[in-house]
């Protein structure tokens, strides 16, 4: 999907800017192959962001109060984990990091 971390971490930053302009972005560790975010929202609400270049393994979960309540990720394969059932996942085709940031942002709302 990306050839390397920094055009990750680009893209992510321009998406943040796009979709949650008022949250802050924290790089929690970055190496060569692979990076840990947090998009903190407010006190109780942030986006953890896993990719790893490498084995090409990705993984956005919202997190609210300590506890993922909605995710995506692409361990096995692409799907996601709906709202408030984050045991649950529903295979899908790979998607876009528009469309999943598209749909965070509107579960953020509703939060």
């Amino acid at each position: 999907m990306y050839a390397n971390i920094d055009d990750f971490v680009e893209d992510l930053n321009k998406l943040k800017k796009e979709y949650l302009p008022n949250s802050e972005l924290e790089t929690v560790y970055k190496r060569t192959d692979k990076v840990s975010i947090r998009i903190t929202i407010s006190s109780s609400i942030f986006i953890d962001v896993y990719a790893n270049i490498e084995n090409n393994r990705y993984d956005l979960s919202l997190i609210k109060d300590n506890q993922r309540v909605f995710g995506y990720d692409n361990l096995e394969s692409w799907h996601y984990h709906p709202l408030n059932k984050q045991d649950d996942h529903i295979e899908i085709d790979e998607p876009s990091f528009n469309k999943i940031f598209n749909e965070l942002t509107n579960l953020i709302h509703i939060l």
